[in-house]
C-alpha cells in the first residue's frame, strides 16, 4: 500500500479559500503570490487553478497543489506493477492518482504515463504493466 504525503489541514483549509477567491476575482493574478506561498511552488499560476476548476471540485484541487512533487526512490517492477494497477482500478482519490501518476514518471523516465494507463491499446491490466516497464 502506498503511503502518502500529510496533508497539512490549516493549509489545505487557507488554500481553498485562496482559490475560491481567485474563482470570483476579477483579477485573480492578485492572488498568484499567495498560492504559490503556500504551496511552496512557484511555477503555479492561478490560470492553472481556474483549468482546474473546469474539471474537479475545491477539495481536490487543494490537495493536488499540496502534495510534494515525488522523488525517485528506485522502486522494483513488482512495486511499480502496484502502483499502475491501483491507478488501473481507481483505488485512490484525485489527488493520489496524481501523485501516484507523477512517481511512475520518475521511477520510469516516461512522460506518457497517463496516455498508457488511461488510453491502452488493451484492457488487460498485465499488458499495460508490461508496456510500461518495457518501456514500449
Amino acid at each position: 500500500m502506498m503511503k502518502f504525503p500529510e496533508i497539512d489541514n490549516k493549509k489545505l483549509s487557507a488554500l481553498m479559500q485562496i482559490i475560491e477567491e481567485i474563482n470570483r476575482a476579477d483579477n485573480p493574478e492578485e492572488y498568484e503570490q499567495q498560492l504559490q506561498n503556500l504551496t511552496g511552488k512557484p511555477e503555479i499560476s492561478f490560470r492553472e487553478v481556474l483549468a482546474f476548476w473546469e474539471w474537479t471540485n475545491l477539495e481536490d484541487i487543494a490537495c493536488s497543489l499540496l502534495m510534494p512533487e515525488p522523488q525517485k526512490q528506485n522502486l522494483s517492477d513488482s512495486e511499480l506493477a502496484e502502483i499502475i494497477t491501483s491507478i488501473c482500478e481507481c483505488r485512490y482519490s484525485e489527488p493520489e492518482t496524481d501523485y501516484l501518476l507523477k512517481v511512475l514518471e520518475n521511477e520510469t523516465d516516461r512522460t506518457d504515463i497517463s496516455d498508457l494507463i488511461f488510453y491502452p491499446e488493451t484492457d488487460d491490466i498485465s499488458a499495460i504493466i508490461g508496456s510500461i516497464l518495457r518501456k514500449d
